[in-house]
């Protein structure tokens, strides 16, 4: 994967050039349609083998032969408690066939000790066989909250575990939207213990609009607000996140430019101060405003999550855009309301072809989610990458679960990590290694806490990709690399701006600087007229050694300067661009 470490400068995210040296290669994509998972799908029927080994690391808590996890956005399936008990959801089939014989939803926890509810198999939680497409939450007592539409009559459902790590959860009925047929939905609890649900009205019709409903409980799931109408989209998108540290509340998912296909869409959300008071027709916020002849189109796939700033953070995928066609590469984005500035975090090789198929509602990056660091701030990207170099014997994308870092509010990222690593080109069934479906908790301590599918034989069965297999379901503790290694816990004894590197430079270049107490921070350029060219920070940072980098493909060489402004300080330096 090619990694790209540099500040996107405004302006591209809404609508810049694309450089065209390399030969890059069109996307053939086609309006979806969204399962439920009571669709008579024809899948390849053969044995399970829960003795399989496999080599992805990390625990295994339980099984499934429905190996897809949601059409579109990731959210949120596992979550680690004020004790360090880790709580983990997922939607588990059995059975050597498709749709499988049952299916519901699954529950697994660990306390700070080690000890499991039910060790490698979890325990049922589900009411009713066809239960699914689950997502979870804490209170602040620390249960697991959980929603997800159910195989009975009435659609979504929220649960409640009665204390924590029991796995003996109470039931509870949230109104449908409309009277429609809801499903997917998306939850969180905030710190208040209010409960907010998302779900999506299910037209059965591939590239249809689709209405939002929202809804709310403030005493635990006994009643709720009536469901109001959020807005529209073509894809499952939607998420929800609330603040750790304040009232605030964000709905987000891509709307789409028009009612006519899944895939040319901006990133909306709207925010409710308070969590109780929300603004739908007046209080949407879109982020990207794409459109023109060269841009970007986001497609299905977001996260977010609140930092412990208070500012919302939110990470999307987007295809090029030429002249209404698409290509790749594929680029994964990052926009906090702290800056206002959309970054890149990382991108597909721009050589990206189609020799392997990612499968229905993938991208060569999909399913992204967001955890934070509360001692650092800093933010964690985890999604699933794929390569064309690692495709299964049917021809489908294997995945690992990768993970980017920033310690700068989403300025910059690190370079890429495989947390993974677990390639099998050419794997036949049962012998395959494609991890997929992860979600990381909101909550990073000295540790990601990672839930994810390690994929038997990769591709989607529900989309009749590859065959029927039993996989394991895996949780993975990966050490937090800013706690470990990015990261000084020593705060520098004085405020210092560094001198960029390298300098001179030719496009890109890096600068450095020092904060001695947690601060407010601006860094600008400037031309050798004195004029803005672009504000590459402007957020709260704590306090200790930064780095940010800047992209200046877009401007001419010449003398630049570049300030630091903090806390009543102020410094600049000089730095020269040669192309």
């Amino acid at each position: 994967m090619r990694k790209i470490m540099f500040l996107t400068i405004l302006a591209v995210a809404f609508g810049a050039t694309f450089a065209m040296a390399v030969d890059r290669h069109k996307v053939t994509i086609e309006n979806q349609i969204m399962l439920t998972g009571e669709e008579p799908v024809q899948g390849v029927t053969t044995p399970s083998n829960p003795d399989l080994i496999t080599d992805s690391p990390g625990t295994i808590i339980g099984y499934t032969t429905y190996e897809y996890q949601t059409n579109g956005s990731t959210g949120n399936r596992m979550g680690v408690d004020s004790q360090g008990g880790r709580h983990f959801l997922w939607m588990k089939g059995t059975g050597e066939n498709f749709p499988p014989d049952t299916r519901g939803v699954y529950f697994n926890y660990v306390d700070n000790m080690g000890n499991w509810l039910v060790p490698e198999e979890g325990q049922n939680i589900s009411q009713v066989d066809g239960d699914g497409y689950t997502q979870l939450s804490l209170t602040t007592a620390d249960n697991a909250a959980a929603a997800y539409h159910s195989g009975g009559s009435d659609i979504v459902i929220y649960a409640v575990d009665n204390f924590p790590g029991m796995g003996i959860f109470s039931y509870f009925d949230p109104p449908d939207f409309l009277s429609l047929d809801c499903f997917w939905p998306y939850l969180t609890v905030d710190r208040n213990d209010n409960i907010h649900i998302v779900s999506q009205e299910n037209t059965g019709v591939a590239g249809a609009e689709q209405a939002i409903g929202y809804t709310r409980s403030t005493d635990g799931g006994s009643t709720w607000s009536r469901p109001d109408n959020v807005d529209t989209l073509m894809t499952i998108s939607q998420v929800l996140t609330s603040s750790p540290v304040s009232d605030k509340v964000a709905i987000l998912y891509t709307h789409g430019r028009d009612d006519v296909d899944q895939y040319h869409n901006d990133i909306y959300y709207v925010e409710s101060e308070d969590g109780l008071t929300w603004d739908f027709s007046g209080g949407k916020v879109n982020v990207t405003e794409y459109g023109g002849s060269e841009t970007y189109w986001a497609y299905t796939d977001m996260a977010a999550v609140y930092d412990y700033n208070d500012n919302l953070n939110i990470i999307w995928t987007t295809f090029t855009s030429i002249d209404e066609e698409l290509f790749y590469p594929v680029t994964l984005f990052h926009y906090s309301t702290g800056s206002g500035m959309i970054t890149e975090v990382t991108a597909c090789p721009e050589d990206w072809d189609e020799s392997c198929n990612t499968g229905a509602w993938n991208l060569p990056i999909a399913k992204m989610s967001l955890g934070v660091n509360e001692a650092t701030n800093a933010i964690y990207a985890v999604y699933t990458a794929f390569s064309i170099a690692d495709a299964s014997a049917a021809g489908y994308c294997n995945g690992d679960i990768w993970m980017n870092y920033s310690i700068d509010g989403g300025a910059s990222w690190s370079e890429d990590v495989n947390m993974t690593d677990s390639q099998t080109p050419g794997c036949a069934m049962h012998e395959c290694d494609s991890d997929h479906w992860s979600s990381v908790a909101d909550k990073v301590d000295g540790n990601l806490h990672i839930i994810y599918v390690n994929d038997k034989d990769a591709g989607g069965t529900p989309q009749t990709e590859g065959g029927v297999t039993d996989n394991p379901v895996m949780y993975l503790e990966f050490p937090n690399p800013v706690s470990s290694v990015e990261h000084s816990t020593e705060i520098p004894t004085t405020f210092a701006l560094s001198q960029n590197y390298p300098n001179p430079f030719n496009a890109k270049t890096n600068i450095t600087f020092n904060l001695v107490d947690d601060s407010d921070v601006k860094i600008s350029v400037f031309d050798i007229t004195g004029a803005k060219v672009t504000t590459l920070v402007d957020d709260r940072m704590i306090a200790g050694e930064h780095s940010v980098n800047w992209d200046a493909s877009e401007v001419a060489s010449g003398v630049y300067y570049y300030s630091l402004k903090t806390n009543g300080e102020e410094s600049t330096r000089k730095m020269t661009l040669l192309k």
